[in-house]
């Protein structure tokens, strides 16, 4: 891949369409506002119903269970997200590792005809 080449879509869309929103874009983040607000809302309500201790419980254990089902398509982009990037990753590397190879096999063919530089 050269440099100027664009960069692939980083994020097909849990649906099946690709789209250009910033949630698209930021899944990391969506995710984690989505678990945030999943948490405080109910915390909120909580914590003038209850104690502190009582409310930080309750709120935690239903913002798990709801975030289960509630962001499924955020955890679908984000480990989509994450899969790209590592296959990017692994192509980059492996690019790389094969143009090391080459100019290896060339300083050992160069090396082994008696073509000393020095």
């Amino acid at each position: 891949m050269s440099d100027t080449a664009p960069e692939p879509d980083p994020v097909e869309l849990v649906d099946g369409s690709s789209g250009d929103s910033w949630t698209s874009r930021h899944p990391l983040a969506t995710y984690t506002l989505g678990r945030i607000v999943l948490f405080a809302v109910p915390f909120a309500i909580l914590y003038f119903v209850a104690d502190f201790f009582t409310a930080l419980l309750i709120a935690f254990l239903l913002s798990a269970v709801a975030s289960i089902f509630l962001l499924r398509g955020q955890r679908g982009a984000l480990s989509a997200s994450i899969a790209s990037r590592a296959e990017r990753a692994n192509a980059k590397m492996a690019e790389r590792s094969a143009a090391e190879d080459a100019w290896d096999e060339e300083e050992r063919s160069a090396g082994a005809s008696g073509g000393d530089v020095d």
